[in-house]
């Protein structure tokens, strides 16, 4: 595995570097269309660059690498990628930069294909581990880039965006915090609409989005149901993809407690330490250099250093409270602000598919199933597969599950 010790945190513009050799048809000149100068209102596109042309069979080379046991989708399209920035709305109500990739596949005709919107899984708290670095280092977080050209190959329009915070200077992301996941989820369906009102493309996406997230990115999407009626209530949504959706805070730290220390360092910075202490909840051993911690290492840093069970990491009487399932008597503060963010639940209405692992060592299969009921007592329909003996990541065996799915609930409303 690698660790990134320290990482940078560039600002400003980026110049993304393709991650395969592109042999395909290259558009004659490099685009660049600044839609608007100054920030207009959550999901107005602030730039556009177009980045890469791949054709079908680069494609294919890419999705390869992610489907590493095979079975991996024979592209139908090239698909041509896009470096986006977009605005949406700051936990201060501020306005702030998104960046994302787009993915538009080739079509020759006019045609209605549906938009698919993917929140990442956890990559890490700093700039220098924003999804989008993945690719331009070419390091392997979850390969979200892979994943967004093998759907484009299939023909849906694809959004990858970083999340909020990431490449604003001296913050970190917002990590697990509902408001902020759920904005860049729905204003990324808003900045994937703009832009198809100017392109003079074949290809449009249909009208309903479809949201998608592994692990972190399934928190997010529900996120963005939880609050869309409120926030964008313009927008349309057809569906949610879960992939081993990890949306209750209590039940990660139960299960996987790799990427706790980062959660609760977000959590003290945002309600404060006389309500999120991390000291009643981290042994000594990570406090110390918590704030340092946190910034330097990326996922694959976090797996490395942080121990993969609740026990090497929190104190015995939080640890204990944990358990037991204790937490809102013996930890009142900390329970109710664990239960705040925790997503999924509100009655939204949206129709769901979850793709879970039954041998997932990120959430319990149980845990799982429990939300999935859970959902369909607040009225959404929910669809739930269990792959047998497949672990955290489902979205290479439930591709095309996935992928009729989404068609179903996109095409069929239009």
């Amino acid at each position: 595995m690698h660790t990134f010790d320290t990482m940078p945190s560039p600002t400003g513009n980026r110049t993304p570097v393709p991650t395969v050799p592109l042999f395909s048809i290259m558009l004659p000149l490099l685009l660049w269309l600044t839609v608007a100068p100054v920030f207009a209102g959550a999901g107005s596109l602030v730039s556009v660059s177009h980045e890469a042309s791949y054709s079908a069979r680069e494609v294919n080379s890419s999705s390869a690498r992610l489907f590493t046991g095979g079975g991996a989708p024979t592209a139908i399209f090239d698909v041509d990628v896009y470096a986006i920035r977009y605005e949406s709305t700051g936990l201060d109500q501020e306005p702030t930069p998104i960046y994302a990739h787009l993915f538009v596949p080739r079509y020759a005709r006019q045609t209605t294909r549906p938009l698919y919107v993917f929140g990442a899984g956890t990559t890490g708290l700093s700039d220098g581990c924003r999804t989008s670095r993945e690719a331009e280092a070419g390091v392997n977080w979850g390969l979200y880039r892979n994943h967004m050209l093998a759907v484009a190959g299939q023909g849906v329009i694809g959004v990858l965006p970083d999340y909020m915070y990431f490449g604003v200077p001296e913050r970190l992301q917002a990590y697990f915090v509902p408001e902020a996941e759920g904005r860049v989820m729905l204003d990324a369906v808003r900045a994937a609409h703009a832009y198809f009102e100017d392109s003079g493309t074949a290809v449009r996406p249909a009208r309903g989005a479809v949201l998608a997230g592994f692990s972190q990115g399934g928190h997010a999407i529900f996120a963005a149901a939880d609050i869309a009626a409120d926030y964008a209530p313009e927008l349309r949504i057809s569906g949610l993809i879960g992939y081993g959706p990890t949306t209750n805070i209590e039940q990660l730290f139960r299960e996987f407690s790799v990427v706790a220390a980062p959660l609760i360092y977000t959590y003290a910075e945002i309600y404060g330490k006389e309500r999120f202490d991390p000291a009643l909840m981290l042994q000594d051993r990570w406090l110390e250099n918590l704030p340092v911690d946190v910034r330097r290492l990326c996922i694959l840093g976090l797996q490395n250093y942080y121990p993969w069970g609740p026990e090497g990491l929190f104190r015995r009487p939080f640890l204990n409270a944990l358990r037991n399932r204790q937490l809102d008597t013996e930890f009142p503060e900390i329970h109710a602000i664990l239960t705040e963010n925790s997503t999924g639940l509100s009655g939204h209405g949206v129709p769901v598919l979850i793709l879970q692992g039954g041998n997932d060592v990120v959430v319990n299969l149980q845990d799982q199933a429990e939300f999935a009921q859970e959902l369909r007592d607040r009225g959404s329909e929910v669809e739930y597969i269990v792959y047998p003996g497949n672990r955290h990541d489902t979205r290479q065996i439930g591709f095309t599950d996935a992928l009729n799915w989404m068609i179903k609930q996109s095409l069929t409303q239009e």
